[in-house]
């Protein structure tokens, strides 16, 4: 290779080299030339991952993490809730049971008739609270079950049917319980977040001045149940049926 004046002369090809050594140089991502050498700091490639970005992700992982476990914590805290107000109730209605059957029963004066318990009755006010409650619901159902050979109890059920049927619902079904029934009203709901028209008939009770007890999630409690003790006897609701409303003895019952 040709040199002048003890210089070497670069050829076309290796000043092409510096020139785009040069310009490779100056289109090479920052962290690059500080990696190999370069004087010149500047931001990280975006295809990196800063600390801080790591950081932060993180930190939405946990945080995450945390919210999740603590809405299964409270789902779980409220469907034991659940059970065990139901579980209560169950054991006060066997109780109640033990007590009829070991209590012996008055005679009848003149009667063959031993039912002294007064009869439970709407009255026409009560009957427009409850009709004007319901009446937003049209074309809904209703499920019943009532106190076995109790007179009483099934006379009420059909004044409150009655006031539904008015109000535009339908009697999807009315029976008697295979258990003995604890003295008052109840409403159990299916699904442990019921749905607008559920809580409608509810209200629609509540409207009367009633207090009936009421629970939600009676589906799972009555499977769990079940499925510790064959032998349990609920109310088992049928797939479409979203509540039941069970009349037991009148709590008022005369001594």
């Amino acid at each position: 290779m040709a040199t002048m004046s003890g210089r070497r002369c670069g050829g076309p090809f290796e000043r092409g080299l510096r020139t785009r050594g040069s310009a490779r140089a100056a289109a090479e991502p920052y962290e690059w030339r500080q990696r190999f050498g370069g004087a010149r700091k500047g931001p990280v490639s975006a295809g990196a991952s800063s600390p801080i970005a790591l950081g932060a992700a993180a930190a939405v992982v946990v945080l995450g993490g945390v919210w999740y476990v603590a809405t299964l914590r409270a789902q779980n805290a409220m469907l034991r809730e659940q059970i065990a107000g139901y579980e209560r109730a169950a054991l006060a209605q066997e109780r109640g049971a033990e007590r009829a059957t070991a209590e012996p029963k008055p005679a009848s004066r003149g009667s063959a008739s031993s039912d002294s318990r007064p009869q439970r009755m709407l009255s026409d006010e009560q009957r427009e609270a409850m009709r004007s409650t319901l009446s937003a619901e049209p074309g809904r159902r209703v499920w019943f079950v009532r106190q076995p050979n109790d007179p009483e109890a099934e006379s009420f059920q059909r004044e409150l049917e009655a006031v539904f049927q008015e109000s535009g619902w339908e009697i999807a079904g009315s029976s008697e319980a295979s258990y003995r029934i604890k003295a008052g009203l109840f409403m159990y709901m299916a699904d442990a977040e019921p749905a607008d028209h559920v809580w409608t008939a509810l209200n629609g009770l509540r409207a009367t001045g009633l207090e009936p007890f009421a629970g939600t999630g009676y589906r799972a409690y009555y499977e769990k149940k079940k499925a510790e003790d064959p032998s349990f006897r609920g109310n088992e609701l049928a797939p479409e049926q979203d509540f039941v409303i069970v009349v037991g003895p009148n709590p008022d019952s005369a001594t």
